[in-house]
């Protein structure tokens, strides 16, 4: 998952990436062999994965077709389709995957060896709290920050290791003449990933709290409120030292890709998804993690990036699933990080490939230091409700209209009225 913003739209075309096939769309109501799966990921990140599925798959000649739903029309339009009994054969979604299996929406695969082979971490978003799964995980994400190696030489500045230095790194790059950071917040996630990444590295496993206070605050048993306020006021210090800016939150994520690709930023907060583009501008870069109170024990934000599993409404419930086997299988997983370079994958024997770029993080792919609260938070409350309202609470805090008290006030109140 590209992190957790995940919607879509009722009018998106179909993108059918199959091998020819006697079964096409218009005999599924008479139980033809076409199975549908839709996803808000574009060709170049799924394209061979559902190549590869359907070279599997040609054998019992059965099509599997896919469809690319915008974005930010994702969630909406999946929970449309689903409130009514309807929606693609295979359900695709990220941080919103628990909220499908708390409705019912998803078929219990425990028995069947789809599931062999991948990871318990890989699993979790998938199962349930009795231990039954319900999806297999498409691959696994992180984030990080990308920067420009020779913007950091121009300005004398360090690839930092704790926040403090990074702080400091900014204030040189300003200094410089150089802008320290571009980020799209007028529709993107990537002051969240700020905000997180710096918890997960500051509070959750360098400071006062630790990931079971996500679990906690899913179940009702803690408040966000009392934990997290001074780790998210130190973190706010980067809208003081010009890191995040009010400006930001009239730029779009296509004028922040373009700036970071172009030379004119020296950071960008992104994943193995915007790795070619920016490789392809030709740019001389490099991403490091983001970083808290500990240079020794860094992590990455990150975690399964969709989960899959079958609808429970399919009207051919067997292609489905044996079209979920296809798409599980090691040829479709190796396609996918094939497809990501940098990307991972929770099943067994399927390795990912590490650029160059990504020498300072390897380490920590390797020994598995990517994590993020909102995937503890899913265990009991539709997470991305509360990426929902935390977006729009960091554009306020960004803006100056709250304080991250406020906003942790929010989050909290959100919570109650939402847990299953």
């Amino acid at each position: 998952m590209r992190a957790a913003f995940a919607v879509a739209s009722l009018t998106a075309a179909s993108l059918t990436l199959a091998a020819c096939s006697s079964a096409t769309s218009s005999d599924a109501g008479d139980g033809g062999n076409t199975v549908t799966i839709a996803s808000w990921y574009e060709d170049q990140v799924i394209g061979t994965t559902i190549e590869a599925a359907n070279d599997a798959l040609a054998a019992d000649d059965i099509t599997l077709e896919y469809t690319q739903i915008p974005l930010d029309q994702y969630n909406t339009w999946l929970s449309t389709q689903l409130a009514s009994g309807e929606g693609p054969d295979i359900i695709m979604d990220g941080a919103s995957f628990p909220a499908r299996v708390a409705a019912g929406n998803l078929v219990d695969i425990s028995g069947d060896d789809v599931i062999a082979g991948f990871t318990k971490e890989g699993l979790a978003l998938a199962s349930d709290a009795d231990g039954k799964v319900y999806g297999v995980p498409s691959y696994g994400w992180f984030s990080g920050i990308f920067y420009n190696k020779d913007l950091f030489e121009q300005a004398g500045a360090e690839v930092p290791s704790t926040f403090d230095e990074f702080l400091e790194t900014a204030d040189a790059l300003t200094a410089a003449g150089i802008k320290p950071m571009t980020a799209g917040l007028a529709d993107s996630d990537k002051a969240i990933h700020s905000l997180m990444g710096y918890l997960e590295n500051a509070y959750y496993h360098n400071g006062e709290g630790s990931p079971e206070v996500d679990t906690e605050f899913a179940y009702g048993e803690t408040t966000l409120d009392g934990n997290w306020n001074d780790a998210v006021s130190t973190w706010s210090k980067v809208i003081d030292h010009g890191v995040l800016t009010p400006e930001m939150l009239g730029t779009p994520l296509t004028q922040a890709v373009a700036e970071f690709s172009n030379g004119e930023a020296a950071m960008y907060i992104s994943g193995p998804w915007d790795y070619q583009d920016i490789k392809d501008a030709g740019i001389n870069f490099g991403m490091f993690s983001h970083v808290g109170n500990d240079p020794a024990n860094q992590w990455l934000l990150g975690g399964p990036a969709a989960s899959m599993g079958v609808n429970v409404d399919s009207e051919r419930p067997e292609q489905a699933l044996k079209a979920l086997r296809a798409l599980a299988s090691p040829e479709a997983m190796q396609a996918t990080v094939d497809a990501n370079p940098g990307a991972f994958s929770y099943l067994e024997g399927v390795e990912g490939t590490f650029p160059a770029e990504y020498e300072l993080i390897t380490p920590l792919l390797s020994e598995g230091h990517v994590s993020v609260g909102w995937d503890r938070w899913g265990v009991n409350m539709p997470a991305q409700t509360m990426l929902d309202t935390l977006t729009k609470g960091l554009q306020s805090v960004v803006g100056g209209q709250e304080s991250t008290d406020d906003l942790v006030k929010q989050l909290d109140a959100q919570a109650d009225s939402i847990r299953y």
